[in-house]
């Protein structure tokens, strides 16, 4: 195809536009291709791999609704063997033609489907059969909100979704009316801002499932640059659509000393900050309860499932992160405060576990780490 090149991603060849792989900025015309978001495409084959052996014969089917030149359904089609069909989807008939083209070369033209539609009607079409999807993979330019009620239909009961947003500047607090129309709370532009907006964006599909009489399940998410994404199982579960405020709540952060905590009810009235006594500031509504399943990510991790080092770095972070406190604290903004020079985030959690406090590592920030002690607590062990 004229103004395309070949180029290798795993063990997946793809037709890319040739400017996407010279220019700073990816260019949208003739195609969409980011090379820099390989690890989020590497990640969303481990996820994919360590699922679609859950999923009965006849449901193992992926679709990705906003698939560009192919290159993540490809790389499913490709790299992960358990899938039956993939079924791809753009706005774009250039990069449809490339997606298809690189089927051939790949010699996956029978396991692949690609089609030109908008986004929801080609979900809401299903498969072949016209039954649901057991992976459905939604990645769009900007904010996913508008076509939440659509990937959730088109699951399977007990199938995967994996959302991304990319509107960041929304969900760190830039804009934040435009966040709390798009997803039902106010975010906290601070130093755990990429932690609430995962939060967010997660409190946003739970409560949208919910009024669809489903309950979701996070098993896995990650925020690298301005690419945040959950992955999460769904389930048809009236009771667990009736608890979904059991895993909503809010976080309060207090600007001067740092201190931060959460609640489960929307307080009344200013906030003062237990530590220093000024006004605490509240984001949320956001999702409270666990963001890993640490069963999935070790699934992800098996050495078979080949993952590199940063991927490893991550899902190693995400296995053994403290499930129930939603924010962190950066390593350097601790030695800021304490003036000293940074530390190994390993060794700070060392400390803490050593002085009695629960702590770990984070997969959103590894410069950061999580503990149940605050602020002041911390700054008195590590001094």
């Amino acid at each position: 195809m004229e103004g395309f090149v070949e180029t290798v991603e795993g063990r997946t060849k793809l037709l890319v536009p040739s400017l996407s792989l010279t220019e700073r900025v990816p260019p949208k015309v003739p195609a969409f291709f980011n090379p820099a978001a390989k690890l989020n495409r590497d990640l969303s084959v481990l996820a994919y791999r360590a699922f679609a052996p859950r999923l009965e014969k006849g449901e193992k089917a992926l679709a990705d609704g906003f698939t560009g030149i192919g290159a993540r359904a490809l790389r499913a089609a490709v790299e992960v063997p358990e899938l039956e069909k993939v079924y791809g989807n753009d706005v774009n008939p250039t990069a449809i033609a490339a997606a298809r083209e690189s089927a051939r070369i790949n010699g996956i033209g029978d396991k692949c489907v690609f089609s030109v539609n908008e986004v929801c009607k080609f979900l809401l079409a299903g498969d072949e059969r016209g039954e649901r999807f057991g992976i459905v993979d939604l990645d769009p330019f900007g904010t996913p909100a508008m076509h939440i009620d659509c990937v959730l239909r088109s699951v399977l009961d007990d199938g995967l979704i994996s959302i991304t947003a990319t509107d960041t500047a929304v969900l760190h607090g830039v804009y934040p009316e435009v966040c709390r129309r798009r997803y039902y709370g106010l975010p906290l532009n601070n130093s755990y801002g990429n932690e609430v907006a995962v939060r967010l964006l997660t409190s946003m599909i739970a409560l949208t499932a919910s009024r669809l009489e489903l309950a979701i399940k996070p098993v896995f998410c990650h925020a690298v640059s301005t690419y945040l994404r959950v992955y999460a199982v769904v389930q048809v579960s009236s009771g667990g659509a009736n608890s979904v405020y059991d895993s909503i709540g809010y976080v309060m952060h207090c600007f001067n000393c740092g201190h931060r905590v959460s609640a489960a009810e929307y307080p009344a009235g200013e906030i003062k900050c237990g530590l220093c006594g000024h006004r605490m500031r509240v984001g949320g509504q956001l999702w409270t309860g666990p963001l890993h399943d640490p069963g999935f990510v070790k699934e992800m991790l098996k050495e078979d499932a080949g993952a590199d080092a940063r991927c490893r770095k991550i899902l190693e972070s995400a296995a053994g992160e403290i499930a129930d406190i939603p924010y962190y604290f950066k390593g350097d903004e601790i030695s800021s405060r304490l003036k000293t020079n940074p530390r190994s985030i390993d060794k700070i959690v060392d400390r803490m576990r050593e002085a009695g406090y629960r702590a770990s590592r984070t997969a959103l920030n590894p410069g950061a780490f999580k503990t149940d002690a605050t602020i002041e607590k911390i700054l008195a062990v590590l001094t």
